[in-house]
Protein backbone atom coordinates (compact mmCIF):
# COMPACT_ATOMS: atom_id res chain seq x y z
CA UNK A 1 0.00 0.00 0.00
CA UNK A 2 2.90 2.47 1.11
CA UNK A 3 4.56 1.81 -2.34
CA UNK A 4 1.73 2.72 -4.19
CA UNK A 5 1.01 6.01 -2.98
CA UNK A 6 4.27 6.79 -2.23
CA UNK A 7 4.26 6.45 -6.29
CA UNK A 8 1.37 8.81 -6.62
CA UNK A 9 2.63 11.17 -4.41
CA UNK A 10 5.97 11.31 -6.41
CA UNK A 11 4.65 11.83 -9.59
CA UNK A 12 2.61 14.36 -8.72
CA UNK A 13 5.46 15.78 -6.23
CA UNK A 14 7.56 15.89 -9.47
CA UNK A 15 5.44 16.98 -12.05
CA UNK A 16 4.94 20.52 -10.30
CA UNK A 17 5.75 23.00 -12.88
CA UNK A 18 7.89 26.56 -11.37
CA UNK A 19 4.24 28.52 -11.53
CA UNK A 20 1.85 25.78 -10.73
CA UNK A 21 0.53 26.67 -7.10
CA UNK A 22 0.06 23.04 -5.55
CA UNK A 23 -2.71 21.98 -3.05
CA UNK A 24 -1.21 19.08 -1.37
CA UNK A 25 1.62 19.31 0.89
CA UNK A 26 4.52 16.84 1.07
CA UNK A 27 7.97 16.22 1.55
CA UNK A 28 10.09 13.70 0.23
CA UNK A 29 13.37 12.44 2.39
CA UNK A 30 15.82 9.63 1.50
CA UNK A 31 18.11 8.03 3.56
CA UNK A 32 20.94 5.88 2.30
CA UNK A 33 23.25 4.03 4.44
CA UNK A 34 27.01 3.69 2.78
CA UNK A 35 28.73 1.06 4.78
CA UNK A 36 31.99 1.60 3.44
CA UNK A 37 32.38 4.80 5.25
CA UNK A 38 29.11 4.04 7.48
CA UNK A 39 27.25 7.21 7.06
CA UNK A 40 23.74 8.08 6.49
CA UNK A 41 23.54 10.47 3.45
CA UNK A 42 20.20 12.06 3.99
CA UNK A 43 18.72 13.95 0.94
CA UNK A 44 15.05 15.83 1.35
CA UNK A 45 12.83 17.36 -1.12
CA UNK A 46 10.25 20.35 0.20
CA UNK A 47 8.34 22.52 -2.04
CA UNK A 48 10.52 25.84 -1.37
CA UNK A 49 7.69 28.25 -1.02
CA UNK A 50 6.19 26.24 1.76
CA UNK A 51 9.86 26.42 2.85
CA UNK A 52 9.74 29.79 2.94
CA UNK A 53 6.51 29.83 5.00
CA UNK A 54 8.03 28.33 7.76
CA UNK A 55 11.36 30.06 7.90
CA UNK A 56 8.74 33.22 8.48
CA UNK A 57 6.93 31.59 11.16
CA UNK A 58 9.84 31.21 12.71
CA UNK A 59 10.99 34.30 12.24
CA UNK A 60 12.68 34.86 9.21
CA UNK A 61 10.26 36.83 6.74
CA UNK A 62 10.74 37.55 3.35
CA UNK A 63 13.16 34.85 3.07
CA UNK A 64 13.06 34.36 -1.03
CA UNK A 65 15.68 31.16 -1.68
CA UNK A 66 17.50 30.44 -4.23
CA UNK A 67 16.95 34.35 -5.04
CA UNK A 68 18.80 37.73 -5.34
CA UNK A 69 16.48 38.01 -1.83
CA UNK A 70 18.04 35.39 -0.13
CA UNK A 71 20.02 36.79 2.69
CA UNK A 72 23.77 35.75 3.57
CA UNK A 73 22.26 33.54 6.27
CA UNK A 74 19.81 31.77 3.91
CA UNK A 75 21.58 28.03 4.36
CA UNK A 76 22.08 29.00 8.05
CA UNK A 77 18.00 29.23 8.40
CA UNK A 78 17.46 26.15 6.75
CA UNK A 79 19.79 24.51 8.87
CA UNK A 80 18.57 25.61 12.05
CA UNK A 81 15.09 24.87 10.96
CA UNK A 82 15.69 21.17 10.31
CA UNK A 83 17.59 20.56 13.41
CA UNK A 84 14.48 21.70 15.23
CA UNK A 85 12.16 19.18 12.66
CA UNK A 86 14.48 16.42 11.39
CA UNK A 87 16.13 14.09 13.74
CA UNK A 88 17.22 10.64 13.89
CA UNK A 89 18.11 7.82 16.85
CA UNK A 90 19.72 4.48 16.61
CA UNK A 91 18.53 2.02 19.53
CA UNK A 92 16.37 4.53 21.26
CA UNK A 93 19.70 7.15 20.94
CA UNK A 94 19.66 10.29 18.89
CA UNK A 95 22.73 10.68 16.27
CA UNK A 96 23.87 13.91 15.41
CA UNK A 97 22.40 15.09 11.99
CA UNK A 98 25.31 17.40 10.34
CA UNK A 99 23.48 19.86 7.04
CA UNK A 100 25.40 20.18 4.58
CA UNK A 101 23.89 22.72 2.43
CA UNK A 102 20.85 23.38 -0.19
CA UNK A 103 19.76 23.60 -3.90
CA UNK A 104 16.86 25.40 -5.25
CA UNK A 105 15.66 24.19 -8.03
CA UNK A 106 12.51 25.61 -9.40
CA UNK A 107 9.56 25.41 -7.23
CA UNK A 108 11.77 22.83 -4.87
CA UNK A 109 14.79 22.96 -2.30
CA UNK A 110 16.60 20.08 -2.40
CA UNK A 111 18.62 19.64 1.41
CA UNK A 112 21.52 17.18 1.93
CA UNK A 113 22.33 15.95 5.55
CA UNK A 114 24.87 13.15 6.72
CA UNK A 115 25.11 11.36 10.05
CA UNK A 116 27.62 9.11 10.93
CA UNK A 117 25.83 5.92 13.85
CA UNK A 118 28.39 4.29 15.79
CA UNK A 119 28.56 0.43 14.79
CA UNK A 120 26.08 -1.86 13.04
CA UNK A 121 22.64 -0.99 13.27
CA UNK A 122 19.38 -2.92 12.11
CA UNK A 123 16.75 -0.72 12.90
CA UNK A 124 16.23 3.18 12.59
CA UNK A 125 14.15 5.87 14.19
CA UNK A 126 13.13 9.10 12.08
CA UNK A 127 11.33 11.85 13.42
CA UNK A 128 10.32 14.77 11.46
CA UNK A 129 7.41 17.59 11.63
CA UNK A 130 8.53 19.39 8.96
CA UNK A 131 6.58 21.83 7.89
CA UNK A 132 3.83 20.19 9.90
CA UNK A 133 3.15 23.71 11.95
CA UNK A 134 2.23 25.82 9.13
CA UNK A 135 0.33 22.64 7.27
CA UNK A 136 -1.91 20.15 9.28
CA UNK A 137 -2.04 18.00 6.02
CA UNK A 138 1.57 17.89 5.57
CA UNK A 139 2.93 14.41 4.60
CA UNK A 140 6.62 13.77 5.17
CA UNK A 141 7.37 10.60 2.82
CA UNK A 142 10.99 8.97 3.69
CA UNK A 143 12.79 5.95 2.36
CA UNK A 144 15.54 4.01 4.05
CA UNK A 145 18.18 2.04 1.98
CA UNK A 146 20.41 -0.18 4.09
CA UNK A 147 22.66 -3.19 2.96
CA UNK A 148 20.27 -3.31 -0.53
CA UNK A 149 17.06 -3.07 1.53
CA UNK A 150 14.51 -0.39 1.56
CA UNK A 151 11.83 0.48 4.01
CA UNK A 152 9.57 3.55 3.92
CA UNK A 153 7.28 5.52 6.02
CA UNK A 154 4.34 8.10 5.64
CA UNK A 155 4.86 10.60 8.57
CA UNK A 156 2.40 13.72 9.47
CA UNK A 157 0.62 16.41 12.11
CA UNK A 158 -0.42 13.16 14.00
CA UNK A 159 2.49 11.15 13.61
CA UNK A 160 5.80 12.30 13.31
CA UNK A 161 7.99 9.69 14.54
CA UNK A 162 8.15 6.00 12.87
CA UNK A 163 11.09 3.42 12.85
CA UNK A 164 12.18 0.77 10.19
CA UNK A 165 13.82 -2.23 10.88
CA UNK A 166 16.10 -4.33 9.01
CA UNK A 167 17.49 -8.05 8.24
CA UNK A 168 20.90 -8.62 10.22
CA UNK A 169 23.17 -9.37 7.13
CA UNK A 170 23.24 -13.05 6.48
Amino acid sequence: MFKYLSIIVLFIFLSSGITHAHKFYVSLCHIHYVSDSSQLQVVIKIFTDDLERALSREGSPGVRLGTNGEPENGDSLVSVYLQRHFRLFVGGKEIPVHYLGKEVEYDVTWCYLESWPEGDFYELTVETDILTEVYPSQINLVEVSYDGQQKGMMLNHDKIKDTVRFDRKR
